[in-house]
């Protein structure tokens, strides 16, 4: 096989949102909402009254987003010789030689995070307003929980596995990875 045709670069990875599970956390907050509303003019109480008002506005906020998602068919995570960008992060693509490392959090089998980190954050700040607020709201162990850059699978179309392969696949290697890799095989062969 030619060398061309053995480094030719792969295809751009696209993440979007899942429709299936926009659908299903959107049902989920938005019987949570009903829930609270039934709490709120169910009880004769102040207090059941405030919390079941607080239930509706929470829950409803989160089923209201959810549905909005579902109309937004644009790409959410773009993997490709550019490099990453997250959409909810900011505007600005992330170059694959800028990740330090990455690390998975399994909160269940459907809600999976990536958590990015990279040599140098501050060149590639949060854009996005509310990404800004949670990170400020966890003060100093925002970056140790988070990273610098983190993606949950819980709303895409992609799972968090496939998103770690199309970032090592679209990783330009080094010279010295490359001599390196030439010297494993020449051991392994020889």
């Amino acid at each position: 096989m030619p060398d061309s045709e053995a480094e030719s670069a792969p295809e751009p990875f696209v993440a979007r949102y899942s429709v299936p599970k926009l659908l299903a956390w959107a049902a989920a907050s938005g019987g949570m909402a009903v829930a609270s509303l039934f709490m709120a003019i169910g009880n004769s109480g102040t207090f059941g009254l405030v919390i079941g008002t607080v239930g509706v506005i929470f829950f409803g906020s989160i089923a209201a987003v959810h549905a909005l998602r579902l109309f937004d068919r644009r790409a959410q995570v773009i993997i490709d010789s550019d490099g990453l960008y997250v959409r909810s992060h900011g505007e600005q693509r992330i170059p694959l030689r800028s990740i330090k490392t990455m690390r998975t959090d399994v909160m269940s089998k459907s809600m999976t995070r990536l958590s990015i980190f990279l040599f140098k954050p501050a060149k590639y700040p949060i854009e996005t307003r509310h990404r800004r607020f949670i990170y400020r709201i966890n003060g100093s162990s925002a970056r140790e929980f988070f990273g610098d850059v983190w993606i949950w699978s819980t709303h895409l179309d992609q799972p968090v596995d496939a998103i770690i392969r199309a970032i090592w696949a679209h990783r330009p290697e080094t010279e010295f990875e490359k001599r390196i890799a030439a010297l494993e095989d020449a051991a392994l062969g020889g």
